[in-house]
């Protein structure tokens, strides 16, 4: 066995582990990342009730009465004149505040193939036992480090019309997924249509006629036009589907108002004479569209190829908080909070990578999986000569014990690079690269118990 020197760096290439997932002990863990969903966060209100007029408090008890129970007075304390929530006649409070159904969707984070193998590449190269649930927290905690896997709950189903029952709508482009066929056309209309044609502004003529008003859309400042113009149905949804089409479209319409001042409507005629046309994109001498024959050709020529319909979709991680379905945005981030306080789907995901690349998984303690590159097994000191004997009975007896105690241990007051550390150092390595003994991500080290346990003092004994 050939001594080392105890100041060469025995795990290789460990920084890039260390530093990509930032493996330390629990108790020495910095803060986690702030939440990347922050900008799309549910807001989960309470059911209020609004409280009774103070007439109705006063008609209930004489003047100068105090409540029986202090405890048990509801409504906002003495001098707070805070007004209470005001709630229509026609809508209850109840349904106001009720949340929204949860999507029939079941929503799971797995590992990115190229990170993973990078990861794998590094734990190889440390040759220590790092455990799953820190590794699937330190994914977690790294948008481009994860995929989520989409899937409808209900199997898909043989339909009359030969269509699959419950289906996912994704959009090619962008990899957006969508529970309804027209949200997902609709998102390919807004966002993806200036991919296929040449958007080109050209000066017209002003639009004849008498015009008395004008309407304007008080959300966005536009101005659409008069209602009796033949443009202003197609400029209304236009504005619509491209901003508002998180609103239904009857409450985008009272948003609408109407301005009859002479000011207003020449300013809607000379924005009028700026036309805005289409053409095809890599064709010569492609024809001006209009918007609405631009959306009739992108919609039987483009759509088809651009939607899929499908039961099931994995899509990165980081591009699903901009999402334009509500429904799955918020799905996937509750998803990534419940997985945040314990990562059972990315841990069930990662348990058959690491086997399939011939990592080895084993349990200590009160059940934390653990994963290595060397596969552990123990060995019996009774078996070995004296220097490894040392170790393996050193380390039955202190489990969980670092180098550095190690070395105090068998060789107290030597020297770093003195030869009595060597002669430690070096069958220690010997046991670690067999899998005799495990060096774990934090340095302690530990004796495989698989098979029966030979004690110190029994060896002794014999």
């Amino acid at each position: 066995m050939d001594p080392i020197n105890p100041e060469e760096k025995v795990q290789a290439d460990v920084s890039d582990l260390l530093v990509n997932l930032n493996f330390v002990p629990q108790w020495a863990r910095q803060s986690p990342q702030a939440n990347p969903y922050a900008r799309h966060e549910v807001r989960e209100r309470r059911d209020e009730r609004p409280e009774r007029p103070s007439r109705d408090r006063r008609d209930a008890a004489p003047r100068g009465a105090r409540p029986a129970n202090r405890g048990e007075r509801r409504g906002p304390m003495m001098g707070d004149r805070r007004e209470m929530p005001r709630f229509s006649r026609e809508e209850p409070a109840e349904r106001r505040f009720a949340p929204p159904p949860p999507a029939p969707v079941y929503i799971a984070f797995i590992p990115e193939r190229e990170r993973l193998a990078r990861l794998v590449h590094d734990m190889h190269a440390a040759r220590r036992a790092w455990p799953v649930a820190e590794i699937a927290h330190r994914f977690l905690a790294n948008l481009d480090a994860c995929l989520v896997k989409i899937e409808a709950q209900s199997a898909p189903r043989q339909e009359p019309n030969g269509k699959g029952g419950p289906s996912l709508f994704q959009c090619t482009e962008c990899q957006a997924v969508f529970l309804d066929a027209g949200a997902a056309e609709g998102h390919a209309m807004a966002k993806h249509l200036d991919k296929i044609f040449q958007v080109e502004a050209i000066n017209g003529e002003p639009p004849a006629g008498n015009f008395t008003c004008v309407a304007r859309c008080r959300m966005s400042g536009e101005l659409l036009g008069p209602p009796n113009h033949h443009g202003y149905q197609e400029k209304l949804q236009a504005l619509y589907r491209d901003r508002y089409s998180h609103m239904s479209l009857d409450e985008y319409r009272n948003t609408i108002e109407t301005s009859r001042e002479p000011a207003m409507i020449e300013k809607w005629k000379e924005e009028s004479c700026k036309q805005t046309v289409y053409k095809a994109k890599g064709v010569e001498n492609a024809p001006a569209l209009k918007r609405s024959e631009a959306e009739a050709e992108f919609r039987t020529k483009i759509l088809p190829g651009m939607i899929h319909r499908g039961h099931r979709f994995i899509t990165p991680a980081r591009g699903t908080r901009d999402w334009d379905d509500d429904g799955l945005r918020r799905a996937i981030q509750e998803t990534w909070q419940r997985e945040s306080r314990f990562p059972a789907s990315l841990m069930f995901a990662l348990r058959p990578a690491f086997k399939h690349m011939h990592l080895h998984l084993f349990k200590v303690g009160g059940g934390i999986t653990f994963v290595t590159p060397i596969h552990p097994h123990s060995l019996a000191p009774a078996h070995t000569v004296a220097p490894i004997r040392d170790v393996l009975e050193f380390l039955h007896a202190h489990p969980g014990c670092t180098r550095q105690q190690l070395i105090e241990g068998l060789r107290p007051g030597a020297a770093p690079e003195s030869p009595e550390v060597i002669a430690v150092l070096s069958p220690l390595r010997w046991l670690i690269d067999r899998g005799h003994v495990i060096e774990f991500y934090d340095g302690t080290l530990a004796v495989p118990v698989s098979g029966p346990r030979h004690e110190p003092q029994q060896h002794a004994q014999r």
